[in-house]
């Protein structure tokens, strides 16, 4: 099975989808990790935002020509991405599962105001992609996070899933 993880920076979605990951047994793939072993980190020209999403797909391929579940996690805020991968597991006949986590914008800027990892975006960014995002298309699973609630979004997944995969 692929899964794809998206939203805004400071939505929640890495630390929610690292725990679904470990709970779903399922390989974990962050396009901010990618930027970062592409010696990419802190670009995000459309050039290099393309790298990372080519090596997430590369990867993502190799991954589950092995057999393995994957999930990966990313913004995917182009329509173009989103579609690269369901490519992939139409052409591999494997089942593809959609989660979209979102927060509350006040809850957005106290997590961006706290240093992370592994992401360079702040408030700032947060604000232009938000703006800029595509569309979403088609079924997925829309969460909310909220502090404190890990354990409700990731059942809330787990059921999703379970009925993504049996059909």
């Amino acid at each position: 099975m692929l899964v794809l993880v998206m939203g805004l920076p400071g939505s929640g979605k890495s630390f929610f989808a690292k725990r679904l990951a470990e709970m779903s047994e399922m390989v974990y793939l962050n396009s901010d990790q990618v930027r970062i072993e592409l010696g990419l980190r802190g670009r995000y020209s459309s050039d290099d935002r393309q790298k990372v999403y080519a090596a997430l797909v590369g990867q993502t391929k190799g991954l589950l020509n092995d057999k393995k579940s994957v999930l990966v996690d990313a913004t995917f805020q182009r329509k173009k991405n989103r579609r690269e991968f369901q490519g992939l597991a139409k052409k591999l006949n494997c089942p593809i599962a959609f989660i979209r986590v979102w927060a509350e914008e006040g809850l957005v800027e106290k997590r961006l105001a706290i240093e992370r990892e592994e992401s360079d975006a702040d408030f700032s960014v947060y604000q232009k992609l938000k703006l800029d995002f595509d569309p979403l298309e088609g079924e997925y699973l829309d969460i909310r996070s909220e502090d404190g609630k890990i354990d409700r979004m990731i059942q809330q997944a787990l059921d999703y899933l379970k009925l993504a995969y049996e059909n």
